[in-house]
């Protein structure tokens, strides 16, 4: 087949079982539905709305939503009719799999995806329905290594939304634990529900506010409380008719024009999540809350920080969902960093600090950047500054040619004063009704009535600026349970607001729920020495590590140290501090080759590197008088490519302070024992035969060109020594043809090492949100599969697939005094696990806190289970995702994500910000990238 067009066309001319065995039945049927409505489906004496589509996706759902039974032609290749045995698919590889399947054809119901206006036959919910209940499982202390990877016959992974089967995946292990989130429940009355109509407007109006305005003219029809996005009405309540038509004005030609409205299908309130996100963005207009990106700030409670020139304007973000235990807002707590000063001021000061190259850095330092516009409190993000152009510059504004200059004088009575700055562009998509493209839309922007936002990298580096700033957006979990509670009753004491949630049957609860959650012990730390003992109630080793011999050493003969003539005594203290320290590591570390440069030139850095480096040396240590990116990324160019040897930098100033240099140094010797194929420690996960992956991806922001994927897979049954590859790509590029090549080279690399292939493979992907998960699950997964064919063709391991989430909104506090009133929050414990309550109701996934957090609030990680054909207890799952934080080897201490995450995420910033290239095969076994 030449296309999934032609495939789907030689499904449909190829069906000969509509209804039955009878083809005059099956042409009959065929032409019904060409004459039905283009979102619904024909029934008797009803009249036709539009035609259905002739083909393509849409045709073959309507055929098969009717209960038709199509048959693959009997000319179709096998390989693209053939469903993958236990694999779990969403959006079009579950569409084929329905419409393939001869068991039982007419049984299941294919659910459009969310922002389709197909109406939904028989709408399903959670209620009512079978649950997925784990089986008792032993306490994993007390099993032996063997049941560690026992799995449990009665779970099979499937996305159970289409058949209204709530997913219930609960642990056992660990200690009890009562906690409380920012989730606030949304009460839903029991009659309630979405009421779906289209309408159709005759003359066509391609305008959708002029659309709204022809809605609005019929609020005694409507009523007050609807959504309207210029085809679909939403309604709470039913019409009386569900078929019918109405007769409007054109608000501005005066003309007749004709409403159709015609009921399609009846949601329950739990169905449109993304509904509920609009209407509470529709609540934070009436509390007069400026948005900025998807979150909302209230400039009346603006904090000042004069010494700065900031200000900060606490917020909030919301996002509706449906959960294990209902309807529940999530709420949080946010702030945003304002400058009091211009971009113009910005741009002034630019020209006068660095002098020559003025438009490379006013580049450099704007685009990407996010600016205010305090007029109309909107923010817009800079794409390109124009030199070209200034404030006298035209555009067409309605009728006539205007200048920037008149127009803010006109609309917002603005002066602009200075008339020869260059404007900045912002480039942003709309979608425009009746056009498939979105439409590029351009908005040029004044400098001097512009306002930063954010910080720059000089104010991230100021430790004073920074400590100031954190004063008020780092908040304890009881002022952040203060707040959340003020704004729901804040909603609930605006009348229009109140009235707004009761339209549709809404009630915002002001008080969390209490949950109760488990935390599993702390893990034991193995060192050279054998077990040194608990991590302790704060998870750090420090003292454990550094005071014992690392679990496998790589002594260091052959070495170079290179730095400048002004780092001498810096240089001299370090070679002292590591001949003291590098017993206490059980490390031998010989006598280095010392270079010396003349001064500081990025292209001296780099000759020495490609000429003095002797063979057979095993690392190279730079010590740099300064932080400069340019200088680092040269020098991790050369050794990571053209000669490829692990190299250490350090920056002098580190060295500076006598009574930390040991911390430093040893520091140092831990990350260079790493990046010559050592380990520093490990803990006990019992479980064989099995590689532990992690995936992450790096974009660039600012250029939009390259990304770059980096795939890191363990090779020892410890998971202490790790595989690691990255591969550069262009953005239009599929990310994934380099992930297939990666596990291709790290499942070689693990064959080599163990003499076998691994049975069991654990992904662990990071960089994952909740629209791309189907995304994973289509193709990823999938492509993954079919790259283990490349390695044996007989090779089928068993895939569990796990996306990380570490950028959420959720939080999670303990209640110490065991209360409901807020008294005695604190931050959950590292080794809390939540895996019920407001996990996701379709889908198998928990919480974890690995960190321990002294200031602010602690934010868990959130763990989606997409695939598992081990069939893992979730026990085995969330204290493998625990034990895997303890095994980052540049901290002493766990993180908040699993070691391969973090070691992917590193590989992937190096080589996406400095590196620039593929990194030499010949380091992929190496940590190099630490």
């Amino acid at each position: 087949m030449s296309s999934r067009k032609d495939f789907f066309r030689s499904i449909i001319e190829s069906s000969s079982s509509i209804g039955g065995s009878n083809n005059d039945s099956a042409n009959a049927t065929s032409q019904n539905l060409d004459s039905g409505y283009r979102t619904g489906v024909t029934t008797s004496g009803e009249e036709p709305a539009a035609p259905l589509p002739v083909q393509g996706r849409g045709r073959a759902w309507a055929l098969s939503s009717l209960g038709v039974t199509m048959a693959p032609p009997a000319d179709a290749a096998a390989p693209l009719v053939t469903p993958m045995e236990n694999l779990v698919m969403g959006g079009r590889g579950r569409f084929l799999q329905k419409l393939l399947s001869q068991a039982a054809p007419t049984a299941a119901t294919v659910e459009p995806p969310a922002d389709t206006t197909v109406p939904i036959s028989s709408a399903t919910s959670g209620a009512g329905t079978a649950s997925i209940k784990d089986s008792d499982a032993r306490s994993v202390a007390s099993r032996q290594a063997s049941d560690f990877t026992k799995p449990e016959d009665s779970f099979v992974l499937r996305e159970c939304k289409e058949q209204g089967e709530p997913v219930i995946r609960i642990g056992k292990e660990g200690n009890p634990l009562h906690l409380m989130g920012n989730f606030m429940e949304l009460k839903c009355e029991p009659d309630r529900g979405i009421f779906l109509y289209t309408v159709d407007f005759s003359p066509p109006i391609d305008a959708k506010r002029t659309r709204q305005r022809c809605i609005d003219s019929h609020k005694d029809v409507f009523g007050t409380a609807y959504t309207f996005d210029g085809h679909i009405l939403l309604l709470p309540k039913a019409l009386e008719q569900e078929r019918f038509k109405l007769t409007s004005q054109h608000p501005t030609e005066g003309t007749p024009v004709t409403l159709s409205v015609v009921f399609r299908v009846q949601q329950q309130m739990s169905q449109n999540v993304a509904f509920y996100n609009k209407l509470f963005r529709r609540i934070m207009y009436m509390l007069q809350l400026s948005e900025m990106g998807r979150k909302h700030f209230d400039p009346t409670q603006a904090r000042i920080i004069p010494q700065h020139k900031l200000e900060i304007w606490p917020g909030f973000v919301t996002a509706v969902n449906e959960f294990e235990g209902g309807l529940m807002l999530n709420l949080d707590v946010t702030h945003r960093v304002l400058m009091q000063t211009t971009v113009y001021t910005h741009i002034k000061m630019l020209a006068q600090a660095r002098g020559g190259q003025f438009r490379e850095n006013v580049l450099k330092s704007l685009l990407g950047a996010v600016v205010l516009t305090r007029y109309n409190k909107k923010t817009y993000r800079i794409d390109d500054v124009c030199f070209d152009t200034n404030p006298l510059s035209t555009f067409r504004y309605g009728e006539r040619d205007i200048s920037y200059v008149e127009y803010y004088k006109e609309q917002y009575g603005l002066e602009i004063k200075d008339h020869q700055q260059p404007l900045l562009l912002n480039r942003s998509e709309r979608r425009v009704v009746g056009k498939t493209e979105p439409e590029e839309m351009i908005v040029c922007l004044v400098p001097e009535i512009c306002f930063l936002t954010g910080l720059t990298d000089e104010m991230r580096n100021d430790h004073k600026v920074m400590r100031d700033i954190a004063t008020y957006t780092r908040i304890t979990p009881n002022q952040r349970l203060v707040a959340m509670r003020q704004f729901c009753e804040n909603v609930n004491k605006n009348e229009a607001a109140r009235k707004l949630l009761a339209s549709w049957g809404l009630e915002l609860m002001i008080t969390p729920k209490v949950m109760m959650g488990r935390q599993l012990p702390p893990e034991n730390i193995t060192s050279g020495g054998g077990v040194v003992g608990s991590a302790g109630p704060n998870v750090d080793y420090t003292r454990q590590v550094t005071n014992n011999p690392m679990l496998e050493i790589v002594h260091i003969r052959q070495w170079m140290l290179l730095y400048t003539q002004r780092d001498e005594q810096h240089a001299s203290v370090f070679r002292d501090c590591v001949k003291r320290t590098c017993k206490l590591l059980g490390l031998e570390v010989a006598q280095p080759q010392v270079e010396v440069l003349p001064q500081d030139a990025t292209n001296l850095y780099v000759q020495a590197l490609r000429t003095r480096i002797r063979p057979g040396t095993q690392i190279v240590v730079i010590i740099c008088p300064t932080s400069r990116d340019d200088r680092y990324a040269a020098i991790k160019r050369i050794l990571c490519t053209e000669v490829p040897i692990p190299s250490q930098v350090i920056n002098a100033r580190t060295l500076a302070n006598e009574k930390r240099n040991r911390s430093v140094v040893l520091k140092v010797l831990l990350q260079m024992n790493c990046k010559l194929g050592g380990s520093l420690w490990g803990v006990r996960v019992p479980i064989k035969r099995t590689m532990i992956c992690g995936i992450d991806t790096y974009h660039e922001a600012k250029q939009r060109s390259n990304s770059v994927a980096a795939f890191v897979g363990s090779l020892d049954a410890a998971f202490t020594h790790w595989y690691s590859r990255a591969t550069v790509q262009e953005r239009k590029e599929e990310i994934l043809n380099g992930l297939c090549v990666s596990l291709e080279k790290t499942l070689q690399a693990y064959q080599r090492r163990n003499c076998h292939l691994p049975d069991r493979i654990i992904i662990f992907r990071d960089g994952v949100s909740d629209e791309q998960t189907n995304i994973c699950l289509d193709y990823e997964i999938p492509q993954l599969q079919a790259a283990c064919k490349l390695v044996q063709p007989d090779y089928e391991p068993k895939i569990t697939f796990i996306v990380v989430q570490k950028r959420i909104i959720t939080r999670l506090f303990t209640m110490s005094r065991g209360g409901g009133d807020g008294d005695g929050q604190a931050n959950a414990p590292p080794g809390t696990v939540l895996d019920n309550t407001v996990t996701r109701r379709y889908m198998f996934d928990f919480f974890l806190v690995s960190q321990t957090v002294q200031m602010g609030t602690v934010t868990p990680t959130h763990y989606i289970v997409l695939r598992d054909d081990s069939k893992f207890s979730p026990d085995i799952l969330q204290q493998l995702s625990y034990k895997m934080c303890y095994m980052y080897y540049n901290w002493t201490g766990t993180i908040r994500v699993p070691a391969c995450c973090q070691y992917a995420h590193k590989l992937a910033y190096l080589v996406g910000q400095s590196v620039k290239r593929m990194p030499a095969e010949s380091l992929n076994d190496k940590l190099f990238y630490l």
